[in-house]
């Protein structure tokens, strides 16, 4: 893949800090007064059965070694192997799920939107608030890191950034990450629309080039820059 232009603009590329998962930590809480992006609750169900899924999976390995191995079987291939590994395989799995969810609800919340004033407050950032004014939109990109540097695995990553713009600065605030690349966020952003009056915007590149589009994301209005109040 050829390198990226020389003056492409950094704010058309995912920041590529920070951790991305598959795991949707982030989940819409609204109410007469607010629109919040909460943490979600530990999914407990959903880790459960994902555990069946892998003991299932590991059962069928012990009853394919046995087949295979026949009246020469070894108990420590055929029942050890499936039973070790697969209580790693769990453990790992409910360990890594479930620190990943404490630890995004002990931050708390990404943003919070009161919709009486039309502030936007960012708890995460030691609690600084934006007026309306200068939020130019939400950033949903989903693009390559442009500090690419040449490596052979450069994957597309997704991104929720908040844009804002105070006293002639503008800056990017990172709010959520995925490795999805398709409906990453809609989870959050469709109520977003609905209980805000928040712009955002679709920024995507191409798969094996350079070239980025932006849009407006779904039912928001378009962003111009720097709302009026």
């Amino acid at each position: 893949m050829a390198k990226p232009p020389a003056d492409a603009d950094p704010e058309k590329f995912v920041l590529g800090r920070g951790h991305y998962s598959n795991f949707e930590t982030a989940c819409p809480y609204h109410d007469d007064r607010v629109f919040r992006i909460d943490p979600t609750p530990v999914p407990v169900w959903s880790t459960i059965i994902y555990n069946l899924i892998f003991i299932g999976a590991f059962y069928g390995l012990h009853l394919l070694l046995k087949h295979l191995m026949g009246g020469e079987a070894d108990a420590r291939m055929v029942y050890g192997a499936p039973i070790g590994v697969g209580l790693t395989t769990c453990g790992l799995f409910t360990l890594v799920v479930y620190r990943s969810f404490a630890n995004a609800r002990r931050l708390g919340p990404w943003l919070i939107y009161d919709k009486a004033t039309r502030r936007v407050e960012l708890p995460r950032e030691g609690g600084l608030t934006f007026d309306r004014h200068e939020i130019v939109h939400l950033q949903y990109i989903t693009t390559k890191r442009l500090d690419w540097g040449g490596v052979l695995n450069n994957e597309r990553l997704s991104e929720l950034n908040l844009i804002t713009n105070r006293d002639g600065v503008r800056r990017r605030w990172p709010l959520l990450r995925s490795i999805f690349t398709v409906k990453a966020f809609d989870r959050v952003l469709k109520p977003l629309a609905e209980n805000t009056d928040l712009p955002v915007v679709r920024v995507q590149d191409e798969w094996l080039g350079w070239r980025v589009t932006e849009t407006p994301y779904g039912g928001t209005a378009p962003s111009q820059g720097p709302a009026e109040e």
